[in-house]
């Protein structure tokens, strides 16, 4: 085989290559075309408390697949969390508003659950099981809950204080309606895919 003869056969080869890898290129971009209009990005806008977050999280529990056990686990600290927030709040929505708590425990226990660092609960044990429920059936209380246009309170309030002794339970495991109605400051970004007829919605909060 003469020099010219190798290296026409080299090039060719060469050539062959080239095609072929120009050919899986070309492949791979048909591909992610086509996977490209089959996803939508949807970014959701509105001022905080608006109810974003919770649409997702609705969004996952319809559309999506929802919440394992071990997900669940998760808020756990979080319903808890929500429930001294919502306390601590009326709490001081009854002075600001001049409202006073009718009885006399009250008063103790309303210095107890204030001291609360909200951030660093993790449990729902005693005192503050019982100094809660019993707050929540002080009329002042609540009064300063039937006012709560007046100040910032989450609308998870009641759904959580008027469940609490399910709630305190050891063996609590927050429900998928728990995980919905928790409310978690969005500092971030949250993104979160599901399918929906063949459509992959990301969705962008």
């Amino acid at each position: 085989m003469t020099l010219d003869s190798m290296m026409a056969c080299c090039l060719s080869e060469e050539a062959r290559e080239s095609k072929r890898i120009n050919a899986e290129i070309e492949k791979q971009l048909r591909r992610d075309k086509r996977d490209a209009r089959r996803e939508l990005k949807l970014l959701l806008l509105g001022t905080g408390e608006s109810g974003k977050s919770t649409f997702i999280k609705q969004m996952r529990i319809i559309h999506g697949t929802g919440y394992t056990d071990e997900d669940k686990k998760g808020f756990t600290k979080l319903v808890y969390q929500n429930i001294f927030t919502s306390m601590q709040a009326m709490i001081r929505a009854t002075e600001t508003l001049k409202i006073p708590l009718k009885y006399e425990q009250s008063k103790n226990n309303s210095l107890l659950v204030r001291e609360v660092d909200v951030e660093k609960v993790t449990t729902f044990e005693q005192p503050y099981i019982s100094a809660i429920k019993q707050l929540w059936t002080d009329p002042g209380i609540q009064e300063a809950y039937d006012r709560r246009r007046e100040y910032q309170l989450s609308d998870s309030t009641k759904y959580y204080l008027t469940d609490l002794d399910r709630i305190a339970e050891s063996s609590y495991l927050p429900t998928q309606q728990d995980v919905l109605r928790v409310r978690i400051p969005t500092t971030g970004i949250i993104e979160y895919p599901f399918d929906l007829q063949s459509i992959i919605f990301r969705m962008v909060d």
